[in-house]
């Protein structure tokens, strides 16, 4: 009942995302009336309440998935011409799926939530005597970073934004975007503050948070999320220095969660060297998993699960098509054949390989299926909502097109990646061959050598993340930082100068706040 009520209240605030205003989103109205901040309660249903306007932010729209994994990358449309615009950059196009994805006040409205919940949260400290201090800082913490991933999301997508630091309930004082450094100034802070307050898990082991939280054990949250841990502020500082190119603080963050053993519920799981693991956030066998129960593994470093079941905002909206769901002909996305010989061209890959013989797809766990038809169905992330058992008492898919995958930022493995990119880009070969074989020969893809052998060592980092984390969101962010580290490509060089990287600002946005600027590419 508890987690029933968490999911009505997460309800509401998702239609009232049609404030007008620039950066000011009515739905933090949610948890801002007056009479809210005075109870323990009220202190829970807020940090909720900013958890719950960040899933819908990456949601809405299937952002996540557009922006990383459609944008100039390998998954490609059927049919929907707004969804070939954005394949191929052409982010002027007036549709209106662009048009919603160039407007940043969703990830605002969490802004703004975490502003006001900052701002008002000591009330209830004050107030309340059973909201005791390593509560209201860990909470607090988790705001912060919360906050900080927001302005770390928007600034991947849209480079320059404007830095808001404070609450503004119905009105908006007209501001221009501020520079990358200085949001990422503010998101390292935010970060680093919130670090030393923040658990290894919430499983009341660790003596930033200890005993039940909220009264509830851990097994209650992985329902209601993935809550921010040290692991999640590690690996959103790593994604920071990497996309600014400085690799040597990508790397001692990267490290940290290579090296440290992370325990769930007191059970002294290792991170280090399980590199291939069933439950490795997504890889194989991920339709098995669900997100309850990918949600207490250590490899999932930062996800955003669903509060609720759903048809829309989840991958498998786009992807998802006959044969693992019948009633829909062919999925809106997808992989062109061509496409995946060339991504997985090498041994016989765990993730995906094809027969040279039979033509038949090897591994029946891999990543796709359907390769007998036009358009194979990426099956990576699928995770569907099973209906009653059928007469030989098995669970089986519902054919209703309902789902409960989580968006996972980033799992073990990517962050692994990351490191060995790091460690290339530095110029320790040994420590990134090392890392990146782990990963290869664990999928069944022979070992890298050496660069006489194998070509370039950033290459075959950058191509493993792509054989890796194919649907997860990462092919157009890595695709950028290869381009910078390598810096060979003149007229890549120009998109880069030109603000050619970054979406466009809404025009409906510009119309109402004439500071705001748009880059010289897309005037």
């Amino acid at each position: 009942m508890k987690q029933l009520r968490y999911i009505i209240f997460i309800s509401l605030l998702f239609p009232l995302f049609g404030c007008e205003k620039v950066l000011d989103v009515e739905s933090t109205r949610a948890i801002g009336e007056v009479n809210m901040w005075n109870s323990l309660e009220d202190a829970r249903a807020a940090l909720f309440g900013v958890y719950a306007l960040n899933r819908a932010a990456m949601s809405d729209n299937n952002r996540h998935i557009l922006y990383g994994d459609v944008r100039m990358a390998d998954f490609e449309p059927t049919s929907r011409v707004d969804i070939k615009a954005i394949h191929n950059n052409l982010l002027n196009g007036d549709y209106k799926l662009i048009n919603d994805l160039s407007d940043w006040r969703p990830f605002y409205a969490t802004i703004n939530a975490a502003n006001l919940y900052l701002e008002r949260i000591h009330e209830v400290y004050e107030k309340d005597k059973r909201f005791v201090e390593q509560t209201y800082n860990l909470d607090r913490a988790q705001v912060k970073a919360l906050r900080a991933f927001s302005y770390f999301y928007m600034s991947r997508v849209w480079g320059d934004v404007p830095l808001i630091l404070s609450s503004h309930e119905g009105s908006f004082t007209n501001k221009p975007r501020d520079s990358q450094d200085k949001i990422f100034a503010l998101i390292e802070q935010d970060l680093l503050e919130a670090e030393p307050k923040l658990p290894y898990a919430y499983d009341g082991y660790d003596p930033e948070q200890t005993g039940a939280y909220y009264g509830q054990n851990i097994a209650t949250y992985y329902g209601y999320g993935y809550l921010v841990s040290k692991q999640a502020v590690w690996t959103i500082l790593a994604h920071m220095y990497a996309w600014r190119g400085d690799y040597a603080n990508a790397a001692i963050y990267a490290q940290k969660i290579v090296d440290k053993t992370t325990r769930v519920s007191g059970s002294g799981a290792a991170l280090a060297g399980t590199f291939r693991n069933v439950n490795d956030g997504l890889t194989v066998n991920v339709r098995y998993i669900g997100y309850m129960w990918a949600a207490n593994h250590p490899a999932v470093l930062f996800a955003v699960a669903r509060g609720e079941l759903a048809t829309s905002g989840v991958i498998e909206e786009l992807t998802a098509a006959d044969p693992i769901v019948p009633n829909r002909a062919i999925p809106a996305i997808y992989v062109p054949k061509d496409s995946l010989f060339s991504i997985y061209n090498e041994g016989t890959d765990a993730r995906f390989s094809v027969d040279s013989v039979t033509k038949l797809v090897r591994s029946a766990d891999g990543f796709f299926t359907g390769f007998d038809k036009p358009y194979p169905v990426f099956r990576k992330i699928f995770v569907p909502w099973f209906s009653f058992p059928n007469k030989q008492g098995i669970n089986v898919p519902s054919d209703l097109g309902v789902f409960a995958s989580p968006i996972v930022f980033s799992r073990f493995t990517e962050m692994g990646l990351l490191l060995a990119e790091s460690k290339a880009a530095l110029n320790d070969k040994d420590g990134a061959i090392s890392i990146l074989n782990q990963v290869r020969v664990n999928n069944g893809v022979p070992a890298y050598v050496s660069e006489r052998d194998n070509g370039p060592l950033i290459d075959a980092i950058f191509k493993e993340r792509r054989r890796e984390l194919i649907g997860e969101g990462w092919r157009w962010y890595d695709y950028v930082r290869f381009k910078k580290i390598k810096n060979n490509d003149p007229k890549f060089n120009q998109l880069i100068q030109s603000g050619g990287i970054y979406w466009p600002v809404s025009r409906r946005l510009i119309s109402q706040n004439p500071m705001l600027t748009q880059y010289p590419y897309w005037k």
